[in-house]
């Protein structure tokens, strides 16, 4: 197969260096070697398979590009393996749509991978060890159980906060206390690092107004995010967002995961 791979972070050159080194032959078309928007649609068509991020990222962003053009560049019979945030709106019927991000073992080692750079980051802006930070995680999705793995592996005291008794159930068997996300306001007080990951406005600025003044918040959640930024300026609190930390924090690592999503794509195609 020929693949040809759109990014705008170092896994998605990681990611290309592997799929040649696999016997592949890979084009990456990343921010250090992209010669322009026009060059990228007229190099699509030479491709069997198109890996990227959708809305493709780089170097389409910088032009006034959209879905459709995109889309008639590719050979027909084509595959276009996404790796997120979103879906193609537009679909042509000779094209085969994959959503890598789909692929649970993919899910599971990309939220591993966030919350083990989420504490790193967070460390960055405190003064403590871990152990010596209560922290607290707002949802016990995919995300919020690792970063609890990893706090609790770091000897932190962890409440996870979640709207399902069933989550708060599992929060509790590993170790972690729980609380109810319609208790977050009382729940919140003398916490020192708190994540945030569902996508929904989960930290408002009623549960910020019980936040200890020398707490660090980080939102990891996507669009349209879990912290009210500005109301956590207005109490001079610290709270910030951390999109796409593995493509930043472990690029290497991030590729090896899309990678392995991608031969597991390849082996079940060939059994189809």
């Amino acid at each position: 197969m020929r693949y040809a791979v759109i990014g705008g972070d170092m896994r998605f050159a990681h990611l290309t260096s592997m799929l040649n080194e696999g016997g592949r032959e890979a084009a990456g078309f990343l921010q250090e070697r992209a010669g322009g928007a026009e060059r990228v649609l007229k190099e699509l068509g030479k491709y069997s398979c198109v890996i990227s991020n959708w809305p493709m990222r780089w170097p389409l962003s910088r032009v006034e590009t959209d879905e459709g053009e995109i889309l008639r560049n590719i050979a027909p019979g084509s595959a276009l393996l996404l790796c997120g945030p979103r879906f193609p709106r537009e679909r042509r019927w000779d094209l085969q749509y994959v959503n890598l991000w789909e692929d649970e073992a993919l899910l599971q080692e990309n939220a591993y991978l966030t919350a083990e750079a989420a504490v790193a980051m967070a460390m960055c802006h405190t003064r403590l060890q871990v152990a010596e930070l209560p922290c607290a995680v707002v949802g016990y999705g995919r995300i919020g159980r690792a970063l609890t793995e990893i706090l609790l592996n770091l000897g932190a005291r962890v409440l996870v906060v979640s709207s399902r008794e069933g989550k708060r159930r599992m929060a509790r068997e590993s170790g972690a206390e729980a609380a109810a996300l319609e208790d977050a306001a009382r729940a919140v007080p003398g916490r020192k690092l708190i994540f945030s990951t569902p996508p929904a406005l989960v930290m408002d600025e009623g549960v910020l107004a019980h936040v200890d003044a020398d707490a660090a918040i980080v939102d990891l959640a996507s669009p349209p995010y879990g912290v009210d930024l500005e109301a956590a300026r207005r109490r001079e609190l610290r709270a910030w967002r951390e999109p796409g930390l593995p493509g930043r924090y472990c690029p290497l690592s991030a590729a090896r995961a899309i990678y392995s999503a991608v031969l597991r794509w390849e082996e079940a195609e060939e059994r189809a």
